[in-house]
């Protein structure tokens, strides 16, 4: 997830749910009455498109077979214009014993199921992989599929988004960076408008419900991590009795992200607490870290050494690197980077040796270095983490836009984009730092320049009574999309149960086999694992258990994934752990 000047940072934000709450276990009971149908309406939709074959063609480098289907752009025209998309499938290893295929979203929105299904093998446990083929789709408009594009051209976009010079701006950036978003509404809603207003997740979930068909499933298994919880949530109540299972994960709050009548006038953004999560997150981190002591703590008193490096770099930036390889890193760049180092089980350790390594940079008075001599420790971790984060793709990225066509035909929203200015404002005084970062991620949105509507996007009940259970996992510590977003999820379906993890990092599917095996189980027997509700797990992975002499397992040095553009892993940043 990255937000910095290139569309494809931009786009990086997931969605995130509801401030941080602890309450206690919730236990779904069994539906009270008879579970709900698909409608006539979506039934009719769906039905009537022709199954569409898909022919795989193995790639062998990757361990799998892609593919592609033609899906109608328009679900009320099933024969007018298509739209292809994606696929990537991972054939079940012991396929005597198939219980089906399982999908996968890892969010975004805009993220890629193509390659997210082509890593299975190094993220799902192998009772899942031996009996599901495993297939991920590029949703409609995004990466390997039909691509939505707003602007004639890269020069075009790069003029239009000339004023996002960063992951949010600094009151003198204001103007010119809400300027480029209303460019941007308005191209998507002219330029790209054919395909911008028909990418909104009730469509996505339409073409799962076909793929499926597709792959010769009676029922849909699902597994969705952040925005893609949404998706599974729109799919359940739409088609409530026709998925075995659906196991959302990072999960979002779903009135609160698309929407009501009553709650247009404040921003998605800003609806959904992300920032206040982020601020939570960090918080319990620093607070970890001054507990530890410091034998495990790098930092002396965490809190005011994290506040004074902020006040530091929003008052000057550091300039890093010698000539031409210099840059400056900026206010905004440090907060993107703590953000990102918490989607991590183990960031918040590499969020606070940063903050040790700009500390010692701003109290040595060193305003330039080059941050490549051995010796230079702390301006090459600073460093690392901007060139792993910086956007290497040339030509036309169409990230922002996707992410932008998603949101914005999803979601409810202020017709101005001056209601962001007082919006971020307050959401910067609730959660500092981050009221910024997230809040001005949907200014494009504003239906004063966003025009492209999606007449059929989901605004219906997210209480559909399922005929098969939904397992919600929530998180903890999750800066993203935090804990409250899996609660009022699991709140509003009462066929619903959800599973609690004492855990860091975005989402929480691997971080302790107590979390693990519960999806596992539920995915292969359809059934919730008995207990679930009362269960609350524990993460393997503790921040500061490990004393600062020496390494965690790997000598000295390793590796940490950052993650960009949809917050999925995409680059690694060396790091060496500092002696104490």
């Amino acid at each position: 997830m990255r937000t910095t000047s290139t569309p494809r940072r931009l786009a990086a934000i997931v969605v995130a749910s509801v401030g941080l709450v602890l309450p206690l276990a919730v236990t779904a009971a069994p539906p009270a009455v008879a579970a709900d149908r698909t409608s006539t309406t979506e039934a009719r939709r769906v039905d009537r498109v022709k199954t569409p074959k898909i022919s795989w063609v193995e790639d062998v480098e990757r361990g799998g077979y892609t593919g592609k289907a033609r899906l109608p752009l328009d679900y009320d025209k099933p024969t007018g214009s298509t739209v292809t998309v994606a696929l990537f499938k991972v054939p079940a290893a012991d396929p005597s014993r198939k219980l089906g295929t399982l999908f996968l979203n890892p969010g975004g929105p805009g993220a890629s199921g193509v390659d997210m299904a082509a890593d299975a093998v190094n993220f799902l446990s192998q009772s899942v992989l031996d009996r599901f083929d495993i297939v991920g789709f590029d949703p409609r408009g995004t990466n390997r599929s039909t691509e939505v594009t707003c602007f004639s051209s890269p020069g075009a976009q790069a003029s239009a988004l000339s004023g996002l010079s960063g992951a949010f701006p600094a009151a003198s950036e204001q103007s010119a960076f809400l300027a480029s978003k209303a460019k941007l509404g308005s191209a998507c809603s002219t330029y790209g408008a054919k395909l911008a207003s028909a990418m909104s997740t009730a469509q996505v979930a339409r073409d799962l419900d076909v793929l499926r068909r597709a792959v010769g499933d009676k029922k849909l298994n699902y597994l969705g991590f952040s925005y893609g919880s949404y998706l599974g949530e729109v799919y359940a109540n739409l088609f409530p009795d026709r998925f075995r299972a659906i196991a959302v994960d990072g999960v979002l709050d779903p009135v609160a992200y698309a929407g009501t009548s009553l709650t247009k006038g404040t921003p998605a953004s800003i609806r959904l607490k992300s920032a206040e999560g982020s601020w939570a997150a960090l918080r319990a981190g620093l607070e970890a870290c001054a507990d530890a002591g410091e034998d495990y703590c790098l930092l002396p008193d965490p809190q005011s050494d994290f506040d004074q490096v902020a006040a530091a770099l929003k008052a000057s930036p550091l300039t890093i690197g010698d000539g031409d390889a210099s840059y400056e890193y900026r206010y905004a760049d440090f907060v993107y980077d703590m953000l990102s180092l918490l989607y991590y089980p183990e960031g918040m350790n590499y969020v606070v040796q940063t903050v040790a390594a700009l500390k010692q940079m701003i109290d040595d008075g060193t305003q330039t270095t080059s941050g490549k001599e051995a010796g230079d420790r702390a301006a090459g971790l600073v460093l690392a983490l901007h060139e792993a984060t910086a956007s290497l793709d040339a030509g036309y990225d169409n990230g922002l836009e996707a992410y932008s066509s998603v949101l914005c035909t999803d979601a409810y929203q202020p017709s101005s984009t001056s209601t962001w200015l007082a919006a971020t404002a307050k959401a910067n005084a609730r959660a500092p730092h981050f009221g910024q970062l997230w809040g001005w991620t949907d200014v494009q949105c504003a239906t004063g320049s966003w025009k492209a509507k999606d007449e059929d996007a989901y605004h219906g009940t997210y209480s559909r009574n399922t005929a098969a259970p939904v397992l919600i996992v929530g998180n903890y510590h999750d800066p993203a999309t935090n804990y409250g977003g899996a609660v009022e999820a699991s709140l509003l379906m009462p066929n619903s149960v959800l599973l609690r993890s004492d855990s860091w990092g975005h989402t929480a599917y691997g971080t302790s086999d107590c979390v693990t095996d519960r999806v596992d189980g539920y995915l292969l027997t359809g059934a919730v694992p008995a207990g679930t509700a009362d269960t609350v797990c524990t993460g393997d992975v503790q921040p500061f258990a490990i004393p600062l002499v020496g390494d965690p397992g790997s000598g000295g040095a390793g590796t940490i994934k950052v993650p960009t553009r949809d917050g999925l892993p995409k680059v690694q940043v060396p790091w060496e752990r500092t002696d104490g």
